[in-house]
Order: C-alpha cells, then sequence, then structure tokens
C-alpha cells in the first residue's frame, strides 16, 4: 500500500511542478471522429457546432455519428447538419464498444491518419485538434493519445462539481505526471485518439467499459498511452444521485470485468524480461488491484482482530499498544484518545478528509486556472462534500462484485437538472 501511495505522491508532485507541452506540427492529420449517439438528438448539434467552431482545418475532419439503437431523430438531425451518419440497430449490441466495431467495419479506416473518440454530450475548446494533433505527430502517429476532461454543467449544481474533482483527479495529479516521464497513462471515458495502425484488426473491445479494457490491452502490448493537459474537452455530468451511482457502478463493474480478465497477466508481465514498460505496467497493475477497496478491508479487519483478540487468547491489554489500566476497558475502547476504536475510526475518516481536501486544493492548482470562470457556490460546496464522492468508490466496488450484471442505462442530456 506505501508504494502504491508513494506512487501517487510522486506523480501527484511531478505534476504540480513540470507539464509537459508538445511543438507545433505543421502538419495536419486527417482524423475520422467517431460519436456514439442513442437518442442524443438533443446534444447533438451543440456538439458538431463545436467541433465545426474550432481552430483546426475542417476538410480534416469527418464526423461520424452512429445512431446507436436510437428511437428519436439522431440521424436526422446529425445528417442536415453535414455528418456522416452509420445507423447500427441491435438491441442485444448495446455496449459503446460495439458501436464502435461495427463502425470501423463500415469506414475505410486507411482514409485517415487516426480517429478521435467522442461522446454525444461533449463540446470541445477551439484548439482541442491542434493540441491532439501536435502530440499525435510528435508520436509519429503511432499512440494513442487522450486529453484533459472537464465537467461542462457545474453551474447545474453540486454534482457537476463533484465530477469534474473528480475527473480533474485524475488528469491533472496523474496523467500529467505519468506523461513527464514517459509513463503510459489510461482512457477516461472519451477524448482520446486510437491511431489507423492500431485498427487494422478491427476494434475488439466491447466489454461496458471499453476504454479501461483498451487501456489494459495496449499497456501490456507494450504501447504508451500519452496525454495533453493542453487539449481540454467538457463533458456533461449527471445531476442526480441516482443516475450517479447507476453509473459509477457500471464503471465499477467494468473495471471489475477487465481487473478479472488482465490482472493475471499484469502481475506475469511484471518478471517478465522482455518487458520494457515495468512502470507503465505496475501503474496498470495497482488501478486493476482495487486499492480502496483493500484499504477499507484492511482498515476494518484491523479493529476486529482488536476487538476479538480475547478469543485467541491475547487480552486487549496487550492488543491495545496504549492500554491504560487505570481506565475501564469500556472508558479504554470509546473514550480514549490513544486506544479506543472509536477514536481510531474518528482519526482515520479525519485523515481521509484531510487528505481529500488537500487533493481538491492541488486539483484547483494543477489545473492552471481552469476553474477560474466557473460558479463559486457549486464549486465550494462540492469541494465541500467531494470526500463523500470519493468513498463511495468503496460501496460501489462493494457492489460490483456481487452484482452479476451491470445493463448500460440512458443518461439524458442537454436538459439541466432531468439527469
Amino acid at each position: 500500500m506505501s508504494i502504491y501511495l508513494f506512487n501517487f505522491i510522486f506523480f501527484a508532485v511531478s505534476s504540480l511542478l513540470h507539464r509537459k507541452k508538445f511543438p507545433s506540427s505543421e502538419e495536419k492529420c486527417r482524423f475520422g471522429l467517431i460519436i456514439s449517439a442513442k437518442d442524443e438528438e438533443n446534444v447533438i448539434p451543440r456538439l458538431i457546432n463545436s467541433i465545426r467552431s474550432t481552430d483546426y482545418p475542417q476538410d480534416k475532419l469527418d464526423i461520424f455519428i452512429i445512431a446507436h439503437n436510437c428511437k428519436d431523430n439522431t440521424a436526422r438531425v446529425a445528417k442536415e447538419l453535414g455528418a456522416n451518419v452509420i445507423v447500427f440497430n441491435d438491441p442485444k449490441a448495446n455496449t459503446l464498444g460495439f458501436a464502435y466495431q461495427y463502425a470501423f467495419k463500415h469506414i475505410n479506416i486507411h482514409d485517415y491518419d487516426g480517429f478521435l473518440i467522442l461522446n454525444a454530450d461533449n463540446i470541445v475548446s477551439k484548439n482541442y485538434f491542434t493540441k491532439m494533433n501536435d502530440a499525435f505527430v510528435h508520436f509519429d502517429k503511432k499512440c494513442a493519445i487522450t486529453s484533459f476532461r472537464h465537467s461542462l454543467n457545474i453551474k447545474d449544481g453540486v454534482m457537476p462539481a463533484m465530477y469534474a474533482y473528480y475527473f480533474s483527479a485524475s488528469c491533472v495529479l496523474t496523467f500529467v505526471g505519468r506523461e513527464n516521464f514517459n509513463v503510459s497513462t489510461r482512457i477516461t471515458g472519451c477524448g482520446y485518439i486510437i491511431p489507423t495502425c492500431m485498427l487494422e484488426n478491427g476494434w475488439n473491445y466491447t466489454s461496458i467499459t471499453e476504454d479501461i479494457e483498451f487501456s489494459a490491452d495496449k499497456t501490456l502490448e507494450g504501447n504508451t498511452i500519452h496525454y495533453v493537459d493542453e487539449a481540454v474537452f467538457y463533458d456533461e455530468q449527471p445531476t442526480r444521485f441516482k443516475t450517479m451511482w447507476n453509473q459509477r457502478l457500471r464503471w465499477a463493474k467494468g473495471q471489475n470485468t477487465v481487473s478479472k480478465k488482465y490482472f493475471t497477466r499484469f502481475f506475469k508481465a511484471m518478471f517478465d524480461k522482455t518487458k520494457k514498460n515495468k512502470v507503465s505496467l505496475f501503474v496498470a497493475l495497482t488501478f486493476n488491484s482495487f486499492i480502496p477497496l483493500q484499504l477499507f478491508f484492511i482498515f476494518a479487519l484491523q479493529y476486529l482482530l482488536l476487538l476479538l483478540s480475547p478469543l485467541f487468547g491475547v487480552s486487549l491489554e496487550e492488543a491495545f499498544l496504549y492500554w491504560n489500566a487505570d481506565l475501564t476497558w469500556y472508558q479504554n475502547l470509546f473514550m480514549s484518545w490513544n486506544t479506543g476504536a472509536l477514536f481510531g475510526i474518528i482519526k482515520t475518516i479525519a485523515s481521509f478528509f484531510i487528505s481529500s481536501y488537500i487533493t481538491v486544493l492541488a486539483i484547483l492548482i494543477g489545473s492552471r486556472g481552469r476553474y477560474r470562470k466557473q460558479p463559486f457556490w457549486p464549486l465550494f460546496f462540492g469541494a465541500l462534500l467531494s470526500p463523500f464522492f470519493f468513498l463511495l468508490q468503496v460501496p460501489l466496488d462493494l457492489e460490483a462484485m456481487f452484482v452479476k450484471e451491470v445493463k448500460w442505462k440512458k443518461i439524458p442530456h442537454g436538459v439541466n437538472k432531468t439527469n
């Protein structure tokens, strides 16, 4: 656990001290923009207008909207706005991975240098494609590239603000540091480039978290997934607790599935002399090891064993290091700051809250002004409640371990306060 925490702190400090920038490229690559949309007629115009407002040569960007099991006018709206529309209707194939798989079978991939994956509820910054292209060319158009994920609708309340901190924690406190040391990062949902050379055998990641599966597989293959901090895209976030829970449970279940599939392979790869990307393999291994859940189990087991020590022939006086013989057992367990189980739990929780607030502060510093124009009160209360948002990962991981299947559920987009 200490090695894992050191790994996080090391990259976090590096992220705050330095940020890699890529040289401007005169070469402008040709990209296919892959956007899967299920009943997204409300937000498709917003995304396409955002793409068309960027500073990148528009003749180098082809938009492909995958109308995936749609019952609304997504296909018609997208076509009217000049996008290429691929209609894919298969109720049994309801994950994004199946939509991508179908799309790549119907696109001549060799017409493009790479493909950029976006979601229908995204918008992109004006220089987004330019910054992504700079990094893509820098790595000879052979590496996957991901970018900074920001919340689009912080103004809608505390929940989107907490999501913003959640994603920013990965981007500004982990991915920046990894990129500084050329360590592979991972894809988080969308906002990433896939080089055409990686699609020669099609798209083979169809789990409910195709992004995690893709990241794991490419890291095992020895590929480095790079990160561009200057390229920012925005993601519309849920505003209701139930929607948030369902979404994060799907992510947790997907990570659970991928971890079961890849954990042993990562572990073996760590001792494989032919593998050169040992640090990348290690950070991927820790991500697929359910660290928050392990910390929770160790914490709970510690106190359980201490309290049950008399059953194993060890007195409470021996079990607790600072036991005070002048106090009763009840006072020692629940009223003593040194030995009390209750106070030990309180101290642990307090430490978690303090570290969470330090994390949020580091996020605000490391994001380099990206929260400056955002509404104050959602950010303030989002920061105040962020420890609870982070801590929810434990019950989510627990539920994901026991639930057999988590189905993808539609998240309404483009209508404030309704999702």
